[in-house]
C-alpha cells in the first residue's frame, strides 16, 4: 500500500472467507423438514421453504418500517422460532423446544441450517498471516460484515479467526446491512477512528466500496468474484496490504 493506514476494516465472506452455500436444493429442504419434524413441527419440504421465505420477507418489511433503513437486516433466529410456533401441524416430541430454552433451540436449528446448506468454507490464502502482521504493526483490525451472528461467530471459531479483530460488527446485530452508511458510521464512531486513517477491504463494489465511499473512507477491492470495474482500486492477494 502506497499510503500507510492505521486501521483496516474488513468484509468477511468473499473477502477473508471463501464460502458457498446452497439454500435452494430440494435435498436441503427435505432435511430441514425432517429436523423440524423431529422437534414436533410437521411441514412438507416445499411448505417449509415457502413459509421460511415468507417469514423472512415479512420480518424484513417490519424492520424497514420500524427503522427506515433502505436495507434492513433481520435476525434469522426469530424466523426459525416462528417456523416452529406456526407449523401447520404439531405433535409431541422429546426434542421439542422448552419455553425457557428457546434461544438455545433456535441456535441449534440455525447451526443445522447453515451446516446442511454449506458447500464450501475456507480462508483465502494469506488471511491469517496478513491479519497478524497488521496487528503486530500496531494497526487496528476490524470486521464489518453483512452476516448473521448465529452463523458467523461459530464460523470465525472454526476458521481460527476468533480473536483476530479489535471489534466485530455484524449486520444482524445492527439491524441494517451495507451499503447502509450508518452501519459503517457506527464502527467509526464507537471505535473513535479517524476516517482518513482507515482502509476498507471488501470484494463487492455495490456494498463494500459503496459504503466506504459514502462515509469518506478509502477502500480497496479484493478481486475474488471478478467484480472489478474501471477505476476500482484492486488487490489480488491479501499480502498486498502489507
Amino acid at each position: 500500500m502506497e499510503k500507510q493506514y492505521r486501521n483496516f476494516i474488513f468484509d468477511l465472506y468473499g473477502t477473508l472467507v471463501d464460502i458457498r452455500t446452497d439454500e435452494g436444493s430440494p435435498l436441503f429442504w427435505r432435511r430441514m423438514a425432517e429436523l423440524y419434524a423431529r422437534c414436533g413441527a410437521d411441514y412438507s419440504p416445499r411448505a417449509l421453504r415457502e413459509k421460511y421465505l415468507r417469514l423472512c420477507r415479512g420480518e424484513t418489511e417490519l424492520l424497514r418500517a420500524k427503522t427506515g433503513f433502505a436495507r434492513p437486516e433481520i435476525e434469522l433466529t426469530r424466523v426459525f422460532q416462528r417456523l416452529y410456533e406456526e407449523a401447520p401441524r404439531r405433535h409431541a416430541a422429546a426434542l421439542a423446544p422448552k419455553e425457557d430454552a428457546m434461544d438455545n433451540w433456535t441456535a441449534m436449528i440455525a447451526s443445522a441450517f447453515r451446516a446442511l446448506s454449506m458447500k464450501k468454507l475456507r480462508l483465502y490464502p494469506g488471511v491469517k498471516r496478513t491479519l497478524a502482521a497488521l496487528r503486530e504493526r500496531g494497526c487496528g483490525v476490524y470486521l464489518l460484515s453483512n452476516a448473521q451472528r448465529v452463523f458467523t461467530v461459530p464460523e470465525l471459531e472454526l476458521l481460527g479467526l476468533a480473536g483476530c479483530f479489535d471489534a466485530v460488527y455484524l449486520s444482524s446485530d445492527f439491524g441494517a446491512a451495507k451499503p447502509e452508511p450508518t452501519f459503517l458510521e457506527a464502527l467509526l464512531r464507537e471505535q473513535e477512528l479517524r476516517r482518513e486513517d482507515c482502509l476498507f477491504v471488501g470484494n463487492d463494489p455495490e456494498t463494500d466500496l459503496a459504503v466506504a465511499r459514502s462515509c469518506g473512507v478509502d477502500a480497496v477491492l479484493f478481486d475474488s468474484y471478478g467484480l472489478v470495474r474501471p477505476g476500482d482500486r484492486v488487490i489480488h492477494r491479501m499480502e498486498e496490504l502489507l
